[in-house]
Protein backbone atom coordinates (compact mmCIF):
# COMPACT_ATOMS: atom_id res chain seq x y z
CA UNK A 1 0.00 0.00 0.00
CA UNK A 2 2.75 2.48 0.97
CA UNK A 3 6.38 2.19 -0.11
CA UNK A 4 9.10 4.75 0.60
CA UNK A 5 12.63 4.18 -0.62
CA UNK A 6 15.67 6.43 -0.23
CA UNK A 7 13.35 9.30 0.66
CA UNK A 8 14.84 12.64 1.70
CA UNK A 9 12.83 15.67 2.71
CA UNK A 10 13.71 19.02 4.23
CA UNK A 11 12.06 22.40 4.65
CA UNK A 12 13.78 25.43 3.07
CA UNK A 13 15.94 27.44 5.49
CA UNK A 14 15.49 24.80 8.20
CA UNK A 15 17.75 22.24 9.83
CA UNK A 16 14.91 19.73 9.92
CA UNK A 17 15.30 16.72 7.64
CA UNK A 18 13.75 13.32 7.18
CA UNK A 19 15.73 10.34 5.95
CA UNK A 20 13.74 7.19 5.26
CA UNK A 21 15.73 4.54 3.42
CA UNK A 22 12.92 2.00 3.46
CA UNK A 23 9.37 2.06 4.81
CA UNK A 24 6.81 -0.51 3.67
CA UNK A 25 3.21 -0.65 4.89
CA UNK A 26 1.18 -3.60 3.66
CA UNK A 27 -2.41 -3.35 2.36
CA UNK A 28 -4.89 -3.68 5.22
CA UNK A 29 -2.26 -3.07 7.89
CA UNK A 30 -2.98 -0.86 10.91
CA UNK A 31 0.16 1.09 11.79
CA UNK A 32 0.71 3.62 14.57
CA UNK A 33 3.40 6.28 14.27
CA UNK A 34 4.83 7.54 17.55
CA UNK A 35 7.70 9.85 18.38
CA UNK A 36 8.57 13.19 19.94
CA UNK A 37 7.07 16.46 18.73
CA UNK A 38 9.00 17.82 15.78
CA UNK A 39 10.23 14.43 14.60
CA UNK A 40 8.23 14.63 11.37
CA UNK A 41 5.18 12.45 11.97
CA UNK A 42 2.73 14.90 10.38
CA UNK A 43 5.25 15.52 7.60
CA UNK A 44 5.17 11.79 6.85
CA UNK A 45 1.39 11.88 6.38
CA UNK A 46 1.74 14.91 4.12
CA UNK A 47 4.31 13.06 2.01
CA UNK A 48 2.18 9.92 1.78
CA UNK A 49 -0.84 11.97 0.72
CA UNK A 50 1.07 14.07 -1.80
CA UNK A 51 0.50 17.33 0.05
CA UNK A 52 4.29 17.58 0.22
CA UNK A 53 6.82 16.09 -2.18
CA UNK A 54 10.28 14.77 -1.27
CA UNK A 55 13.57 16.31 -2.31
CA UNK A 56 14.60 12.88 -3.56
CA UNK A 57 13.59 9.26 -3.39
CA UNK A 58 10.54 7.25 -4.32
CA UNK A 59 7.03 7.17 -2.81
CA UNK A 60 4.47 4.66 -4.06
CA UNK A 61 0.93 4.68 -2.66
CA UNK A 62 -1.77 2.23 -3.76
CA UNK A 63 0.36 1.20 -6.74
CA UNK A 64 1.02 4.74 -8.02
CA UNK A 65 4.29 6.62 -7.73
CA UNK A 66 3.06 9.95 -6.39
CA UNK A 67 6.36 11.85 -6.07
CA UNK A 68 6.50 12.30 -9.87
CA UNK A 69 2.92 13.58 -10.25
CA UNK A 70 2.05 17.25 -10.71
CA UNK A 71 0.02 19.11 -8.11
CA UNK A 72 -3.34 18.55 -9.79
CA UNK A 73 -2.75 14.83 -10.27
CA UNK A 74 -1.68 14.46 -6.65
CA UNK A 75 -4.78 16.31 -5.48
CA UNK A 76 -7.08 14.10 -7.55
CA UNK A 77 -5.30 11.00 -6.31
CA UNK A 78 -5.62 12.15 -2.70
CA UNK A 79 -9.36 12.83 -3.01
CA UNK A 80 -10.02 9.48 -4.65
CA UNK A 81 -7.74 7.26 -2.59
CA UNK A 82 -7.21 8.72 0.89
CA UNK A 83 -9.45 9.49 3.83
CA UNK A 84 -7.55 12.06 5.91
CA UNK A 85 -8.21 13.01 9.52
CA UNK A 86 -6.26 16.26 9.79
CA UNK A 87 -4.88 17.36 13.14
CA UNK A 88 -6.60 20.74 12.69
CA UNK A 89 -9.71 19.01 11.25
CA UNK A 90 -9.89 21.22 8.09
CA UNK A 91 -13.68 21.40 8.25
CA UNK A 92 -15.66 23.93 6.20
CA UNK A 93 -17.27 26.47 8.57
CA UNK A 94 -20.15 27.43 6.27
CA UNK A 95 -21.23 23.81 5.76
CA UNK A 96 -23.44 21.93 8.16
CA UNK A 97 -22.15 18.84 9.96
CA UNK A 98 -23.64 16.32 7.54
CA UNK A 99 -22.34 18.22 4.52
CA UNK A 100 -18.84 18.30 6.01
CA UNK A 101 -19.03 14.53 6.35
CA UNK A 102 -20.19 14.18 2.74
CA UNK A 103 -17.64 16.69 1.40
CA UNK A 104 -15.59 14.10 -0.57
CA UNK A 105 -18.69 13.43 -2.68
CA UNK A 106 -19.07 17.11 -3.51
CA UNK A 107 -15.49 17.58 -4.74
CA UNK A 108 -14.70 14.23 -6.37
CA UNK A 109 -16.65 13.50 -9.56
CA UNK A 110 -15.68 9.83 -9.30
CA UNK A 111 -17.71 9.46 -6.12
CA UNK A 112 -21.45 9.23 -6.60
CA UNK A 113 -23.66 10.58 -3.84
CA UNK A 114 -26.72 8.36 -3.49
CA UNK A 115 -29.13 7.07 -0.87
CA UNK A 116 -26.72 4.39 0.32
CA UNK A 117 -23.93 6.92 0.87
CA UNK A 118 -26.24 9.22 2.82
CA UNK A 119 -27.32 6.26 4.95
CA UNK A 120 -23.66 5.42 5.61
CA UNK A 121 -22.98 9.02 6.64
CA UNK A 122 -25.94 8.91 9.01
CA UNK A 123 -24.66 5.65 10.50
CA UNK A 124 -21.15 7.03 11.08
CA UNK A 125 -22.56 10.20 12.63
CA UNK A 126 -24.73 8.17 14.99
CA UNK A 127 -21.88 5.79 15.88
CA UNK A 128 -19.79 8.71 17.11
CA UNK A 129 -22.54 10.27 19.19
CA UNK A 130 -23.38 13.12 16.83
CA UNK A 131 -26.93 12.10 15.99
CA UNK A 132 -29.36 15.01 16.12
CA UNK A 133 -26.63 17.54 15.31
CA UNK A 134 -26.51 16.94 11.55
CA UNK A 135 -27.75 20.47 10.73
CA UNK A 136 -25.36 22.32 13.01
CA UNK A 137 -22.51 24.47 11.76
CA UNK A 138 -18.95 24.05 12.97
CA UNK A 139 -19.05 27.01 15.36
CA UNK A 140 -21.92 25.26 17.14
CA UNK A 141 -19.79 22.20 17.90
CA UNK A 142 -17.11 21.57 20.52
CA UNK A 143 -13.54 20.69 19.54
CA UNK A 144 -14.20 17.06 20.34
CA UNK A 145 -17.34 17.02 18.20
CA UNK A 146 -15.47 18.63 15.32
CA UNK A 147 -12.80 15.95 15.59
CA UNK A 148 -15.44 13.24 15.35
CA UNK A 149 -16.90 14.95 12.26
CA UNK A 150 -13.43 14.80 10.69
CA UNK A 151 -13.24 11.07 11.43
CA UNK A 152 -16.66 10.49 9.84
CA UNK A 153 -15.59 12.40 6.73
CA UNK A 154 -12.43 10.32 6.40
CA UNK A 155 -14.40 7.07 6.60
CA UNK A 156 -17.52 7.87 4.57
CA UNK A 157 -15.97 7.15 1.17
CA UNK A 158 -14.38 3.82 2.21
CA UNK A 159 -11.05 5.00 0.78
CA UNK A 160 -8.32 2.34 0.52
CA UNK A 161 -6.01 4.35 2.81
CA UNK A 162 -6.91 6.20 6.01
CA UNK A 163 -4.40 8.73 7.34
CA UNK A 164 -5.17 9.96 10.85
CA UNK A 165 -3.18 12.71 12.54
CA UNK A 166 -3.86 12.54 16.29
CA UNK A 167 -7.46 11.36 15.71
CA UNK A 168 -8.21 11.18 19.46
CA UNK A 169 -6.28 14.25 20.61
CA UNK A 170 -9.35 16.27 21.67
CA UNK A 171 -11.53 13.46 22.98
CA UNK A 172 -12.56 12.26 26.41
CA UNK A 173 -11.91 8.58 27.24
CA UNK A 174 -15.37 7.35 26.17
CA UNK A 175 -15.28 9.09 22.79
CA UNK A 176 -11.66 8.07 22.31
CA UNK A 177 -12.69 4.42 22.62
CA UNK A 178 -15.59 4.96 20.20
CA UNK A 179 -13.37 6.55 17.57
CA UNK A 180 -10.64 3.92 17.81
CA UNK A 181 -13.15 1.08 17.71
CA UNK A 182 -14.76 2.58 14.62
CA UNK A 183 -11.41 3.11 12.87
CA UNK A 184 -10.33 -0.48 13.58
CA UNK A 185 -13.69 -2.00 12.64
CA UNK A 186 -13.91 -0.07 9.37
CA UNK A 187 -10.33 -0.96 8.51
CA UNK A 188 -11.06 -4.66 9.04
CA UNK A 189 -14.44 -4.57 7.30
CA UNK A 190 -13.30 -2.78 4.15
CA UNK A 191 -9.69 -3.97 4.08
CA UNK A 192 -8.50 -0.41 4.51
CA UNK A 193 -4.94 0.46 5.45
CA UNK A 194 -4.74 2.68 8.53
CA UNK A 195 -1.74 4.90 9.26
CA UNK A 196 -2.20 6.94 12.41
CA UNK A 197 -0.03 9.42 14.27
CA UNK A 198 -0.57 9.38 18.02
CA UNK A 199 0.98 10.51 21.27
CA UNK A 200 -1.33 8.25 23.26
CA UNK A 201 0.56 5.07 24.14
CA UNK A 202 -2.60 3.63 25.71
CA UNK A 203 -4.13 3.04 22.26
CA UNK A 204 -1.25 1.15 20.67
CA UNK A 205 -2.49 -2.37 21.41
CA UNK A 206 -5.13 -2.09 18.70
CA UNK A 207 -2.57 -1.60 15.92
CA UNK A 208 -0.72 -4.33 14.05
CA UNK A 209 2.59 -2.60 14.67
CA UNK A 210 4.11 0.63 15.93
CA UNK A 211 6.87 2.67 14.32
CA UNK A 212 8.99 4.97 16.48
CA UNK A 213 9.52 7.88 14.14
CA UNK A 214 12.43 9.42 16.02
CA UNK A 215 14.78 7.12 14.09
CA UNK A 216 13.92 8.90 10.83
CA UNK A 217 14.48 12.43 12.12
CA UNK A 218 17.86 14.09 11.59
CA UNK A 219 18.72 17.62 12.68
CA UNK A 220 21.20 19.39 10.46
CA UNK A 221 21.21 16.57 7.94
CA UNK A 222 21.32 17.23 4.24
CA UNK A 223 17.86 16.97 2.73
Amino acid sequence: MVVMEQMRFGYPASTFALRIDALHIRPGEKVAIVGPSGSGKTTLLNLVSGISIPNSGRIVVHGLRIDVLNDRARRNFRIATIGFVFQQFELIPYLRLVDNVLLPYFINPRLKLNREVRARADELIARLGLGGKERRYMHELSQGEQQRVAVCRALVGAAPLILADEPTGNLDPANKRSVLQLLFEESDRAGQTLLAVTHDTAVLDGFDRTIDFSEFHAVGAES
